[in-house]
């Protein structure tokens, strides 16, 4: 069995989020559905094509903002394993100064749970992020417990934001509550597939 460098279990973790933005991202964005008397018509499929085009970079553009946090927290929990030290928060709260100040404290609980799990998943045994996810949590409900949490703590933060956030509320309300579903279903779907 080979055995892993911190570095290229940092680069599976970051493979393993990614899949999952891209998964999320899938589920919140909405697809355009041309009607089908639009195929028959070349120009109007041009239109549609155009279209998804701009779905395609919108699903990328969505995976990409919803990984740079991660990618912060996965950074911060590497170099704390790397110089066996506490993770240091204050860098990440730097980053994060245009964040509200009434939400500050919420991302700080959100980063914290974060980076305490990548931490655990870098130094638990295993060939696969997966694996080592299933070994550091050892159980299905154990895993189930911290996915509720960090949930309910990223949740707790975006509502945060909801207020700060300029444009029609109801629209934005809209879009953060599918994004929370979509979340939710996609983190129960991880436990299962993990533990399955």
């Amino acid at each position: 069995m080979t055995t892993l460098s911190l570095e290229e279990k940092k680069q599976q973790i970051l493979e393993y989020e990614q899949s999952l933005a891209h998964t999320l991202a899938r589920q919140v964005v909405d697809k355009p559905v041309p009607p089908i008397w639009m195929i028959l018509i070349p120009i109007f499929f041009v239109f549609h094509a155009s279209k998804i085009k701009e779905y395609s970079e919108g699903l990328k553009a969505f995976a990409d903002h919803y990984l740079i946090s991660r990618r912060r927290a996965l950074d911060t929990a590497y170099q704390s394993v790397l110089h066996d030290a506490e993770p240091e928060l204050e860098p990440l709260m730097k980053q994060a100064e245009a964040i509200p100040e009434k939400a500050r404290s919420l991302y700080q609980q959100w980063i914290t749970l974060l980076i305490d799990h990548y931490r655990n998943v870098l130094v638990a045994p295993g060939a696969t992020a997966q694996d080592r996810i299933r070994s550091h949590y050892r159980n299905k409900s154990n895993y189930l417990l911290f996915s509720n949490q960090f949930d309910t703590a990223e949740n707790a933060f975006n509502k945060a934001l909801l207020p700060e956030i300029d444009g029609d509320q109801q629209d934005i309300l809209y879009i953060a509550d599918k994004l929370q579903q979509s979340s939710v279903e996609l983190h129960r779907k991880e436990v299962e597939n993990i533990y399955s």
